[in-house]
Order: structure tokens, then C-alpha cells, then sequence
């Protein structure tokens, strides 16, 4: 390495101050140790030598700060540091050094310490933020914030069949008595294959939709005499069975939203279903709303509402 780049080197790793402190005391130690071997080489001897370097490191130094100005100093400081940041390619580095030395405050007024530490604060890793910068954590952040999220206590749900013409329709009823529903609207059947160390995936068939509903009922059981006329449709009490136009009823499930006018675009899922199971639970010891639970199984999965 040329002799420039040590200096520069130097500059940029101790500054002026540093440097002038670590090159008087280098070019002293030799004398150090010759003083120290002449008085005999002892704790005392070294002791003294040492004294001897101190003093005149420290004269040194107050030469400097006597001669060169504190703002010259700074400036020389800032200045080769930046050099030391270029020769090694750290351009944002040196930009950083400059801003944070407040040598630009008369140029470019704010521009002073204040900008270049929150610059390096924004940019800088941390554990409080799962090691990523604040920078990063407010981008997470503004993206998070810019989403809608659905709501699961926002649905809007229809339940409609034409039994009796569609005379036993209350889809308004449905809606507003239903408190809880739970289906899984996709179900993927299969089978495992072993063909020798390894395992195929042969998938089989859907699986038809399980629909519960709870809901409440007013004091003349309208809900649970629509749900009995439907089931009454399905088997009737001779024993038959009739065809499934007659009593399918079609569900529509309407996520995010509990309004078709407020409807933006939410997510549906419309089946045609039959009933399979009501329960209805009563107790003396708890004076509350009477729930009943609807379980719903859908007809034929090729069965377009």
C-alpha cells in the first residue's frame, strides 16, 4: 500500500487528534525502551519512561489543539474519514459522514446531525423489530393498514326452497335469527399408493358440503315447523321417499357483507341442500334464548342451484 493510502487509512480510522496520538507514541517507544534498559530495566525504570512518553504525546497534542482550530480539526476528521469510506466504496457512507458533521448546516440549513442519525436509525436492523429496519417494519405496516379485512360476525345469509310453491319461504327470518354457521365449503377425498419407497397421491372424489346452522326461534317454533314440513318432504311417513326438486333447499352464504346493496364484490357460496338433523336443547336452570341446530347435507355435488 502507496504512502498516501496509509495516511488516508489512518485519517480515516483515528482522525487528526488519533492520528497525531498514535504516530508520537510509535516513534516513542523505542526511546522508551532504551531509557528504560539504561536505568536498569525495573518496574520503577519503566514506570519512569512511560511518564516520559505520556508527557510528551500530551505536548504534542496541546501543539495541536494550540495551532489548528477545533473546526479545522473536525473538518480534517470528517474529510478523511470520508476518504477512507470512498477508497473502499462506501459512497452512502461518506454522504452519511458529511451530513452527521454538521459542516453543511451554513449550505444546506436542517441538513445537520438531526437527518443523518434518523437516516441511520431508519435504516438500521433491530431486534425490537424482529431484526429487520424501522423502515422496513412501517412498510409491513402501511400494507397491513391498506387491506380490508372480513369480519366472520358480517354475513348475510338466504335460505329459500320451493315446497308448497315456496310458501314456507322466510328468508328474512333465516337472516336475522341466525347467529352461528359453520361448513366447509371444499372437501378433497383420496387414496395413498405405495409404489416402492415412494407414495402416490390418487386423488378420488369432493366430498358434499355439512352445513350447521344455529339459530333462534320465536315463541311459535315458525323455524322448527319449516325445518319438520321439509324433513316431512324428504321421507314421508308412509315410508317414501321423493325426488329431490321437491324438497331442496338452496342456502347462500354472502361473506363480509350483511346486505346485498352493500355488497362490494364479497365472496358467495350458493348450494342446493336437504335437511339431515335438528337439535333443540331446553333447560330449567338458565333463563335464556332457546337455540336450535340446523345440520344441512348437500344433494348431488353435479346439482346446480
Amino acid at each position: 500500500m502507496s504512502l498516501y493510502n496509509d495516511i488516508a487509512d489512518g485519517l480515516s480510522r483515528n482522525g487528526l487528534t488519533g492520528s497525531v496520538r498514535s504516530g508520537v507514541g510509535s516513534s516513542l517507544n523505542g526511546a522508551t525502551s532504551a531509557v528504560a534498559g539504561a536505568l536498569g530495566g525495573g518496574k520503577l525504570a519503566r514506570t519512569v519512561a512511560s511518564m516520559g512518553q505520556s508527557a510528551a504525546v500530551n505536548a504534542a497534542m496541546g501543539a495541536v489543539n494550540k495551532f489548528v482550530p477545533v473546526q479545522a480539526q473536525r473538518a480534517v476528521n470528517v474529510g478523511a474519514g470520508a476518504v477512507g469510506d470512498l477508497m473502499r466504496g462506501d459512497l452512502d457512507g461518506a454522504g452519511l459522514r458529511l451530513l452527521g458533521s454538521g459542516l453543511l448546516n451554513q449550505y444546506l440549513p436542517g441538513f445537520g446531525g438531526g437527518v443523518a442519525s434518523q437516516i441511520a436509525f431508519w435504516e438500521t436492523p433491530t431486534p425490537l423489530f424482529g431484526g429487520i429496519s424501522p423502515n422496513e417494519a412501517k412498510r409491513i405496516y402501511d400494507d397491513m393498514r391498506g387491506q380490508t379485512l372480513a369480519k366472520k360476525n358480517l354475513w348475510l345469509l338466504e335460505v329459500t326452497s320451493r315446497l308448497q310453491g315456496g310458501g314456507l319461504n322466510m328468508p328474512d327470518i333465516f337472516n336475522l335469527f341466525a347467529t352461528e354457521l359453520e361448513y366447509a365449503p371444499l372437501t378433497l377425498s383420496g387414496d395413498k399408493h405405495h409404489v416402492g419407497g415412494a407414495v402416490i397421491d390418487a386423488v378420488r372424489t369432493s366430498e358434499p358440503v355439512e352445513l350447521r346452522l344455529t339459530t333462534l326461534d320465536d315463541t311459535a317454533g315458525s323455524l322448527k315447523k319449516w325445518f319438520s314440513a321439509h324433513c316431512a318432504a324428504v321421507v314421508a311417513a308412509d315410508g317414501t321417499v321423493s325426488e329431490p326438486d321437491a324438497y331442496a333447499v338452496k342456502i347462500s352464504v354472502l361473506h363480509a357483507f350483511i346486505t346485498s346493496e352493500s355488497n362490494q364484490g364479497g365472496h358467495e357460496d350458493i348450494g342446493l341442500f336437504r335437511p339431515a338433523n335438528l337439535d333443540v336443547s331446553l333447560s330449567r336452570r338458565e333463563d335464556g334464548l332457546q337455540e336450535l341446530q340446523m345440520t344441512f347435507m348437500q344433494l348431488d355435488t353435479f346439482m346446480a342451484p
